[in-house]
């Protein structure tokens, strides 16, 4: 139950937007410095309890962009379900994914994963090194440009122009693990979204369908994103088989 809204969070804000179809090649959405945190409200009944953080940021290395995203749940819902993650990709200036790196201690259990990008010319090399336990090994990928790691889309996907795309059930295909996921979202309005510290924000509203392997592959997942052209994550909802999960903006810092 814990792991989920953190594999919930990253699908969303990731599958709105159409990937397939254009290489986003400059950045206009997100700054070095930008940073916001996110809550997850796990329902029992009529209750609603908070189980988990996520906190997403950007900086810069080597003149190349550096996005940190660690999540885990609450200590006291340790003895339910501990996990604990902690993710770091990279890309260069012009949004050419570099590597992502991970380290995740689920319910006991430790690994590590590093992806390493070699651009060849009509695809993507990507180079896994996985470390579980006492062993270790190696799996190479070979991909369209258009497949990113999970980290690494996010900030990509921000900077589609959703609109030019008329909107409706725009495909997008992130790697996640050994897979890549299609997904289709679509822009189906604007709300305001009050978070759980009061704060109001105007929204476009979106609608997410994952597929198939996945939780949340058979209702859609609802998101509500910042409408100032920062595409902040303000508020996600989604159903799963063991109940609802609603992910609330917490804090958002951006460079002045």
């Amino acid at each position: 139950m814990l792991k989920n809204f953190f594999v919930i969070v990253l699908f969303s804000i990731i599958s709105y937007c159409r990937i397939d179809a254009q290489i986003i090649n400059e950045n206009h959405v997100f700054e070095v410095g930008e940073e916001f945190t996110l809550d997850a409200y796990y329902n029992v009944g009529f209750l609603w309890f908070k189980v988990g953080v996520a906190t997403f940021s950007v900086s810069e290395y080597n003149n190349n962009y550096v996005f940190t995203v660690t999540a885990k749940n609450l200590p006291k819902w340790d003895w339910l379900y501990e996990v604990r993650t902690h993710h770091e990709a990279s890309c260069t200036k012009d949004m050419k994914p570099l590597y992502m790196k991970c380290q995740v201690f689920e319910k006991g259990v430790y690994y590590e994963d590093q992806y390493v990008y070699e651009d060849k010319t009509d695809h993507h090399l990507l180079k896994r090194h996985r470390v579980m336990n006492d062993t270790s090994y190696d799996t190479i990928f070979s991909m369209p440009h258009e497949v990113h790691d999970i980290i690494n889309s996010i900030y990509v996907a921000r900077n589609v122009d959703f609109t030019e795309n008329d909107g409706k059930n725009l495909p997008f295909y992130p790697l996640f693990g050994n897979q890549v996921h299609r997904m289709l979202g679509s822009l189906i309005g604007k709300e305001k979204i009050t978070t759980k510290d009061g704060v109001t924000y105007n929204c476009d509203k979106y609608t997410a369908y994952v597929g198939p392997g996945t939780i949340v592959d058979k209702d859609p997942v609802y998101v509500y994103l910042t409408d100032d052209g920062k595409m902040i994550p303000v508020l996600i909802e989604a159903k799963l088989s063991i109940g609802y999960v609603k992910v609330y903006l917490h804090s958002v810092k951006l460079r002045k």
